[in-house]
């Protein structure tokens, strides 16, 4: 049944060094204050339910933060909710609810199995063989070489983590002082039915999409569009053959929307309390006999998780990240790498946060967890927060979250304060992002993403770019690869690519 909390009114008072936050008479203290920002509204209204299904958009394309705040906790809950894959009757079907589950009838910390954990690995989206199973396949993760297997290791795992770098740019790792670079940060990223669908229905070999996202980003270039005369980037006709993913809406549809999901995980030292973290057996590589790739099951901690969510209103997707409470005191470093993938000496221990936390962002933590304490005191979620939401696309760097990024998934510069035209050049401040068919220039997560978008054709998303797609081989074990280089190395060709096509242009008329 449908629970909606209470639309709650938090007066923010500042400090110099907090701030509280009173509900009605009662205060409460934010956890992490020091990552507050210095400055936010006077009052938060939010409106968060406890629902097993994520909303598909917002009710308006110009939502307040308020209300984008309330979207991505009631996107984070229903997407935290329990599968229903091993339920009864339930087909084995994937990224669907069990309707039966309910955040204050379960005692437990956490299900034993989330709904966005049973969304696609971008190994069965992008597969080695370029076939696509369907959505609701068993879980089979093929690179480009066998990889071996101890009798018992569960190869089928929902939580595959073949990623081991942000993206090329660093290796992070925890604990640094005392255990240095053995605690090391793996991640995996997923994409929904609605997404998922959409590239095994219209482009699902890597020659076909290629093909449709080389359009698209031509026809960008070219017309501020995705086509001559598109308006925008949501419905656009199959006819088009360019590549665009569907929007999530109210109106008309059961569609979700495109959603994707990117998770960091590591393990813990003897001395932290697995108590505070979602742990879970999960699948990742190493080396075994003779150089060879071996597949083992470890226990890991999820630290964070990325939402992004393309609907009718937002169609630039809307941008949400959490991360768990101790990551910035849990004595983090990021190590650089070089052009071939390989770590430097440029070891950065204990990190700053680059960019602090709005001060109406924690506070709706505060309130969520008073609210999740009240249905089960024992929710594992009482330990993770709201980081930040990024909705339309804005302009305004001095806004709170301009420079969205997350601790421990854009943890150095690169990453942590893009306002870049690519990865190669992320601090140029030149346009990187298509909206209402205007270019402009953003930060943050929507930024990054976006230059994948005008770059690349790939309707901002990575899940669907070239760049080492199908996936060759786990980042563990994938020697010489480097991903950072090779994303730097694509953004430039089609950067030669659409001058030529612009001084074509330029000559015709």
């Amino acid at each position: 049944m449908k629970k909606i909390l209470t639309t709650i009114i938090f007066v923010l008072v500042l400090g110099a060094a907090f701030f509280g936050i009173r509900r009605a008479t009662t205060k409460a203290t934010a956890a992490s204050t020091a990552t507050a920002a210095p400055a936010a509204k006077a009052a938060a209204q939010f409106n968060i339910t406890f629902v097993p299904y994520p909303p598909k958009d917002l009710s308006s394309p110009n939502a307040s933060e308020e209300e984008l705040i309330s979207f991505a906790w009631n996107e984070f809950f229903a997407l935290n909710w329990k599968s229903r894959y091993y339920t009864t009757n339930s087909n084995f079907r994937r990224g669907l609810p069990d309707t039966n589950w309910d955040y204050d009838k379960d005692a437990a910390p956490a299900p034993d199995l989330l709904v966005w954990e049973t969304y696609a690995h971008r190994v069965e989206l992008r597969r080695w063989n370029d076939v696509m199973n369907n959505f609701d396949t068993v879980p089979y993760y093929q690179y480009s070489k066998p990889i071996l297997a101890d009798p018992g290791v569960k190869t089928n795992l929902f939580n595959n983590l073949d990623e081991n770098n942000e993206i090329g740019s660093c290796d992070v790792y925890a604990q640094v002082y005392k255990y240095y670079k053995k605690y090391q940060v793996l991640y995996q990223a997923k994409a929904n039915r609605d997404e998922f669908n959409y590239i095994k229905d219209h482009y699902p070999t890597k020659e076909k999409l290629d093909s449709a996202t080389s359009k698209t980003a031509n026809n960008i270039t070219l017309d501020s569009a995705y086509f001559k005369g598109a308006i925008g980037n949501c419905d656009l006709p199959d006819s088009a053959k360019i590549f665009c993913l569907p929007c999530g809406t109210t109106v008309g549809t059961s569609l979700e929307g495109a959603m994707e999901v990117k998770t960091a995980w590591r393990q813990l030292t003897p001395e932290e309390d697995s108590n505070r973290y979602l742990m879970r057996t999960v699948l990742t590589y190493e080396n075994g006999p003779n150089g060879q790739a071996k597949a083992v099951n470890r226990r890991y901690a999820l630290i964070a998780i990325h939402i992004i969510h393309k609907t009718k209103n937002y169609p630039n997707f809307v941008f949400a990240t959490f991360e768990q409470v101790d990551v910035d005191s849990s004595y983090m470093g990021y190590v650089e790498l070089d052009k071939k993938g390989h770590e430097t000496d440029n070891f950065h221990k204990n990190y700053p946060r680059q960019h602090p936390i709005a001060a109406i962002t924690a506070a709706s933590t505060v309130y969520v967890h008073q609210e999740l304490k009240k249905r089960n005191p024992r929710s594992i979620w009482q330990y993770y927060r709201l980081v930040g939401v990024q909705g339309q696309p804005d302009t305004t760097v001095s806004s709170a979250n301009f420079f969205l990024a997350n601790y421990v998934v854009e943890s150095d510069s690169v990453l942590a304060s893009f306002h870049g035209s690519s990865i190669g050049h992320p601090f140029d401040k030149k346009s990187n992002i298509l909206h209402n068919n205007k270019f402009l220039s953003i930060g943050g997560c929507q930024g990054c993403h976006g230059a994948a978008q005008v770059n690349l054709g790939t309707d901002g998303s990575f899940l669907c770019d070239t760049v080492d797609k199908p996936v060759r081989m786990p980042d563990p074990l994938n020697y010489g690869n480097a991903k950072l280089s090779n994303y730097i190395h694509t953004f430039q060709a089609y950067d030669r690519v659409h001058t030529l096509l612009l001084e074509k242009q330029k000559q015709q008329k």
